[in-house]
């Protein structure tokens, strides 16, 4: 017994691998989407870099914090095109830098106020600005108008183009942003929604592999009881073998096609037959999917249903109708009637010649 269970094992890890490797793509595609964001997430939790200890070198998409006490001036606004506007500052950076920040139109109000504070301390008419601002993103190369926005500021204020290299930092700190300027809570639902693809693929695997899919096949082989073990294993294998996933035995049908494998009784089945699924894509015909859909002679339930390809299910209809007189193989809309209203003229058609009604 032990070799048929480690058998329809591997059959259900080889069921579940590819499922995983199907999610794990996604995961990575929705990782892809972040891009560098991705690698900013824990940073971003765990505060950020201080700006002013980042290296001129080192600020390309590093995620920096600032605590801002002085600003020099706004030097551009910006409205982006679903109409959310952002206002551009200069900032000290370093000793003797300055560096651009971007802010929501919302904390630009706070951001007015420093600037004024800051101006009022540079004319000798208050002390030290006491009032802050704690600003928290990515920093970016600038370009474009706001690069040169920012260039002119210095130009207006009398700053030479060698001194504007030396001094003046062409990057931004854009608040509130991951790289690429994605928003923190694209980047957190993204990268939250890859985990879950990851962790639902481990646990695909995980279960596959500690025989978490077989506990259906067990309750199956558990009717004939724990004393009939060695006949369930001369059944397995001395069955018929339609192909790796599927064989059929004197006592069971064993049905290694889905995630969790089965085992059918072959005496409670009373009714086999072929259905067809044509399958459409943009109303075009992209071709059929095929199931031996089998009933049992007592209940109304679905006792089971191999999803399998066309030759297959040939094979599989065919060896019931040659081997097991007792059911009824095929259908037509009357074996269907019978079935679901009149169960007993439904029974008496066994033992007679397979029906030759293939739903094909």
């Amino acid at each position: 017994m032990e070799e048929l269970m480690k058998d329809m094992k591997k059959r259900s890890i080889g069921n579940v691998w590819w499922v995983s490797l199907i999610l794990l793509l996604v995961a990575g595609g929705l990782l892809v989407i972040n891009g560098p964001a991705t690698f900013q997430i824990f940073s971003m939790l765990t505060g950020g870099r201080n700006l002013n200890s980042i290296p001129s070198s080192e600020l390309y998409n590093a995620m920096a914090v600032c605590e801002v006490n002085m600003v020099y001036d706004c030097f551009a606004e910006y409205e982006s095109e679903n109409g959310k506007i952002y206002d551009y500052y200069i900032i000290p950076y370093r000793e003797e830098e300055f560096i651009a920040v971007r802010v929501d139109e919302s904390r630009a109000s706070e951001m007015d106020g420093i600037c004024d504070d800051t101006w009022e301390y540079l004319m000798g008419n208050s002390g030290m600005p006491d009032r802050t601002i704690s600003l928290k993103g990515n920093v970016r190369p600038m370009d474009g108008d706001e690069l040169y926005y920012y260039k002119d500021w210095f130009t207006s204020v009398g700053y030479s183009g060698d001194e504007m290299k030396a001094y003046a930092v062409n990057s931004v700190l854009e608040d509130g942003k991951f790289a690429k300027g994605a928003s923190p809570r694209q980047v957190y639902l993204i990268t939250a929604g890859s985990l879950l693809f990851i962790i639902w693929a481990a646990w695909l695997l995980i279960k596959a592999c500690t025989g978490g899919y077989l506990k259906a096949i067990r309750k199956d082989l558990e009717q004939l009881g724990s004393l009939s073990e060695s006949q369930i294993v001369s059944d397995y294998q001395n069955a018929y073998v339609i192909n790796k996933d599927v064989r059929i035995g004197r006592i069971f049908t064993y049905n290694a096609v889905p995630t969790s494998p089965r085992a059918y009784l072959n005496k409670n089945m009373a009714w086999a037959y072929l259905y067809r699924t044509k399958n459409y894509t943009n109303g075009l015909y992209t071709g059929s999917s095929y199931n031996v859909m089998i009933y049992p002679a007592n209940g109304t339930e679905q006792m089971g249903d191999i999803a399998i390809k066309k030759k297959y299910s040939d094979m599989i209809l065919e060896y019931y109708a040659n081997n097991f007189p007792h059911m009824v193989v095929g259908y037509s809309d009357e074996l269907k009637r019978l079935y679901h209203s009149d169960r007993n003229a439904f029974l008496a058609l066994r033992y007679l010649p397979a029906q030759d009604t293939l739903n094909y």
